[in-house]
């Protein structure tokens, strides 16, 4: 099997939600069990996949590609003929939460624990090995920035600090930080066209203690009260009041995508065949715009999807 990595950027909040909540949040997003941390569900990527790419015509063998790639229609299926698609995701992890600040609008915040993970994956499904350091700030109330480019910061006394929130924290630099910084920037916004959110993105990439980021990562994503209408009367119905949680708008995630070999008998590919030929002949780009999640009709869910096989030519 094939495996790359792919980045979400939240263009607008963001609900991948779980249904009806338990406590004070009627509609919470999806989190993960073991460490709490959001998440977007890969079956909700692959889904909203399968439509973008649905070809028009067969012209070309689209449609055959297509349904090797994501199955076969549930209505086509018969006893004997159904088989699995050769693309699968895995689910999309918290890479980068955008928190507000008092200086420099909001941070992009990560945690040595996030970037473990990331680390460790990197590692495994692209074989990278020159990974920098990861940084890890000296205290829990310290927050490593990269040097001079860092707009965060700013002079209280004779201290520099960031105020996240309601959170204080006091700068340190770190080369590492620089380092992770521009090598998530040239994934999550590739190309030259993109120079100038590289740039933002190192002046606005700052690592916290990971007790600081479980805390903002369960405060800080974004709620919103809804209400329904009554159509005769124009008020609101009885009841008909929820709060629903939300991904910030500016939010990145990463996760892993593979490409497994045909079991289409009338398609027969080798998985890195089959993922350049998702990648050139049905993409065509690094990055597609897409709609996942609930709430469409009121501007939810707007994304980039970046692929890095893409961005690193197949």
């Amino acid at each position: 099997m094939r495996t790359e990595c792919y980045y979400i950027h939240a263009l607008t909040g963001l609900h991948m939600g779980t249904g009806q909540g338990t406590g004070i949040i009627d509609l919470p997003i999806a989190r993960e069990k073991s460490t709490g941390l959001p998440i977007v569900p890969g079956s909700g990527i692959k889904g909203v996949l399968r439509e973008e790419c649905r070809p028009e015509g067969s012209a070309n063998g689209a449609k055959e590609l297509w349904i090797t790639l994501f199955g076969p229609e549930a209505t086509d299926l018969k006893d004997t003929d159904g088989f699995a698609g050769a693309l699968n995701f895995q689910d999309a992890q918290l890479l980068c939460l955008p928190v507000r600040s008092v200086k420099g609008v909001f941070a992009w915040v990560s945690c040595p624990f996030i970037l473990e993970r990331y680390h460790r994956e990197l590692t495994l499904v692209n074989g990278i090995t020159d990974l920098p350091k990861i940084p890890r700030p000296s205290a829990t109330d310290k927050a490593a920035v990269s040097g001079d480019e860092s707009i965060l910061a700013h002079s209280v006394g004779e201290t520099e600090k960031i105020f996240l929130e309601d959170i204080s924290l006091v700068r340190e630099d770190h080369d590492d930080v620089a380092q992770y910084a521009t090598r998530i920037a040239s994934q999550v916004f590739p190309g030259e066209g993109n120079a100038d959110w590289q740039k933002e993105f190192r002046k606005r990439f700052i690592v916290v203690s990971d007790d600081v980021f479980s805390f903002l990562a369960e405060t800080g994503t974004e709620l919103r009260a809804r209400i329904r209408i009554k159509e005769n009367t124009r008020t609101v119905a009885k009841g008909a009041l929820w709060y629903e949680e939300n991904l910030p708008a500016e939010t990145i995630l990463w996760g892993v995508m593979g490409c497994d070999r045909s079991r289409n008998t009338a398609f027969a590919k080798q998985s890195l065949e089959l993922l350049e030929m998702f990648a050139k002949d049905m993409l065509g780009d690094s990055e597609v715009n897409l709609q996942i999640g609930g709430n469409a009709t009121v501007g939810r869910g707007n994304i980039r999807l970046v692929f890095s096989a893409v961005n690193q030519g197949g």
